[in-house]
């Protein structure tokens, strides 16, 4: 294993289990990194547990709860969105990891070294490893498989990207606020599932409509001066759909207040 890959697995091993990054991890939590790294210039795959609420075609498209990521064109309606693992191919150069591809579904044969089945909690991770030390052209692309794995407490090392303005870039904070805000909305919510199906798509009309539009033009505002606003109504509006639209908006603003918001939600 690299001294990158192995700060790396560390990393994320502590950021899980709460631990000081300066605590050795056990060997079998570094096992994925260890045999990842050994692909040196190669791609690997993987697969684990899905969460509940994750589905996908194994190919073009994945569905989570309400949300659709990938290709979801006319075509790919007519095909079924199939419960089962989650799959990951890693790109590898010099014993790094330069990109990151995830479906969900069925599981195919893809070209790379095939790792076979890997713990959950495991492979969230090591992924998130990769997004929190990684290149630019594989974090924020590591964070979406961490998220859809099984039974991981993801959010704290999120709380950690998302701060972090000295090495991360921009689109990996902004995916780690995004995913924030949806934790977030499901303590809110009081969901014990992050992908609760529909949660999303049932927009009643009427006044709750007025409600979301008037926190949507509070989020279009310029040089964030609707975040205030946004983070009371986060905070305290007894609608709980109006305070997860709020949520949403405020994972999209980029604004560091809304981080420390996020963190108050989750650990309460």
């Amino acid at each position: 294993m690299t001294r990158r890959a192995s700060e790396l697995a560390r990393w994320a091993l502590a950021s899980l289990v709460g631990m000081s990054p300066g605590v050795g991890a056990p060997l079998h939590a570094q096992t994925l990194a260890a045999r990842v790294s050994a692909a040196h210039d190669s791609a690997v795959t993987f697969h684990f547990t899905a969460r509940r609420g994750v589905c996908g075609d194994g190919q073009h498209f994945m569905r989570m709860g309400a949300s659709y990521h990938g290709n979801w064109s006319s075509e790919q309606r007519s095909r079924p969105c199939e419960a089962g693992p989650v799959q990951v191919r890693l790109t590898m150069r010099d014993g790094d990891v330069t990109r990151v591809e995830t479906w969900a579904g069925p599981l195919r044969t893809r070209e790379g070294r095939d790792l076979g089945q890997v713990s959950a909690t495991e492979s969230a991770a090591y992924l998130l490893g990769v997004a929190a030390r990684g290149s630019a052209g594989a974090s924020a692309k590591a964070i979406l498989p961490a998220i859809l794995a099984d039974s991981a407490a993801t959010w704290p090392a999120l709380l950690t990207i998302a701060r972090d303005t000295a090495t991360r870039s921009h689109a990996t904070r902004q995916e780690s606020m995004f995913w924030l805000s949806r934790f977030a909305a499901s303590a809110v919510a009081g969901r014990r599932e992050l992908f609760d199906d529909g949660s999303d798509a049932r927009d009643a009309e009427g006044p709750e409509d007025l409600k979301r539009h008037a926190v949507f033009v509070l989020s279009q505002l310029p040089h964030r001066s609707g975040v205030p606003a946004l983070l009371d109504i986060a905070r305290s509006n007894p609608d709980l759909k109006v305070r997860g639209q709020a949520l949403f908006w405020l994972g999209q603003s980029g604004d560091p207040r809304a981080i420390a918001l996020f963190e108050s939600v989750l650990r309460a």
